[in-house]
């Protein structure tokens, strides 16, 4: 069966996409808290503040990563990471709607990273296991051999949890912490089980990449309870 033929390309799409689907992600945060009555100038603070922390928290984990500063990439977990610093350092400093702020970067983070594998999908970076079954990937930069699709899969399940995300969100007016907690969860088991679809993690238990995600699964969902507890009480949802 003929599969997926990437060719090689004369320059690389993967940072403009990875650029571009950031972008995407802090321009549909902002329509939400703009929604919520967010002022546009807290939104503007906070878009800035959070896009510098996913750039440096996943350059700094893709030096981490490697060891090779030369090597230096984007890196889903550290941009998440990023994120959640970013996002909540601003909540904190500017305490402006924190709960439909939280939300809000919690709902478009499965939306960034789905975007984003566009990229690994298009460039290579990354690739499933050996496979040869329906839409199997083929790279010309890499010989005949044909990989699953996991770049791919992962941008169409991420986009659809941000969907699913979405659409609770604006008919759960009045639970919409709970939506943001779900999103977490259903965000980190994908991204966790996936993970065993990848070439570079053949015949591995649990990886270390899979327990940083796990942790900063863990972070992000324990921010949500915490900023519940605090706010929850004296801010209109």
């Amino acid at each position: 069966m003929s599969g997926i033929v990437i060719p090689e390309f004369k320059y690389s799409l993967y940072s403009p996409i990875v650029l571009l689907s950031i972008i995407i992600g802090i321009i549909m945060a902002s329509l939400l808290m703009k929604k919520a009555g967010v002022t546009g100038k807290s939104i503007f603070y906070t878009d800035i503040l959070v896009f510098v922390f996913i750039i440096v928290c996943s350059f700094m984990m893709s030096i981490a990563l490697t060891g090779d500063i030369r090597r230096i990439s984007f890196v889903a977990a550290g941009g998440a990471a990023g994120l959640i610093l970013g996002a909540t350092l601003s909540i904190f400093i500017i305490s402006e709607k924190v709960i439909d702020t939280a939300i809000a970067w919690v709902l478009v983070t499965p939306l960034m990273y789905g975007l984003s594998k566009i990229a690994c999908f298009l460039t290579g970076c990354c690739h499933g296991i050996r496979y040869k079954g329906a839409f199997n990937v083929i790279y010309l930069t890499k010989g005949h051999d044909s990989y699953f699709p996991i770049q791919l899969l992962e941008s169409i399940v991420f986009v659809v949890i941000f969907i699913i995300g979405l659409i609770l969100y604006l008919k759960l007016a009045d639970k919409r912490l709970l939506v943001a907690r779900l999103v977490v969860i259903l965000s980190a088991i994908t991204k966790i089980g996936l993970e065993y679809l990848r070439f570079n993690h053949a015949e591995r238990g649990v990886s270390g990449y899979q327990v940083i995600i796990f942790i900063i699964a863990c972070a992000a969902y324990l921010l949500v309870v915490f900023i519940d507890k605090k706010f929850g009480k004296t801010v209109k949802n």
